[in-house]
C-alpha cells in the first residue's frame, strides 16, 4: 500500500516529469514493450514534441531483441518503432539518439524483468503494466 500511496502522492504533482515503461501481457503469459513514454502525470503526457527522422539502419544491431520483445500484434513493426519513437521519443525529457532510446527502453524492460516488475505493475483488466521511470532512468520506488 505504500508504494501505491507514495505514486500517487507523486503523480498528482504536475511538475514531476517521468517515464513509464509501458509493458503488454501476451497470451503466453510473457511481457513485451509497448513504449517508454515521457509523462507530466499519471494521465498527462506530451507527444509529437519536435520533428524526428526515424531511421530503421540506426537500429540494426538491436533488431533481433526487438523483433523478439518489441513488436507490433497489428503492424508492421517498423510502422509500429517508427510511431513510437515520432510519438514518444520525440519528447523525452533529455537528449538522446534514436538508437540510444530503443536502446534504453530495452535495458528498462530487461531490468524490470529481472527485478519482477511486471507482475508488480500487472494491470488485469488492461493486461499491461505501466511501471514509473524516473529522468535518470531508474525504476521509482523499487
Amino acid at each position: 500500500m505504500f508504494v501505491l500511496d507514495y505514486l500517487k502522492s507523486f503523480f498528482q504533482n504536475t511538475s514531476n516529469k517521468f517515464y513509464y515503461l509501458s509493458l503488454i501481457k501476451e497470451e503466453d503469459n510473457t511481457f513485451s514493450i509497448h513504449g517508454l513514454w515521457p509523462q507530466y502525470s499519471d494521465n498527462s503526457y506530451p507527444t509529437f514534441c519536435k520533428p524526428v527522422n526515424f531511421d530503421i539502419q540506426q537500429l540494426q544491431d538491436l533488431l533481433p531483441e526487438l523483433n523478439k520483445v518489441w513488436y507490433s500484434n497489428r503492424n508492421d513493426n517498423n510502422d509500429f518503432w517508427k510511431h513510437e519513437y515520432e510519438k514518444h521519443g520525440s519528447c523525452v525529457f533529455t537528449q538522446i539518439t534514436e538508437k540510444e532510446y530503443f536502446e534504453k527502453t530495452l535495458q528498462l524492460y530487461n531490468q524490470a524483468l529481472s527485478l519482477g516488475l511486471p507482475d508488480k505493475y500487472y494491470n488485469k483488466n488492461t493486461k499491461k503494466c505501466l511501471i514509473p521511470v524516473d529522468l535518470n532512468f531508474k525504476f521509482i520506488n523499487n
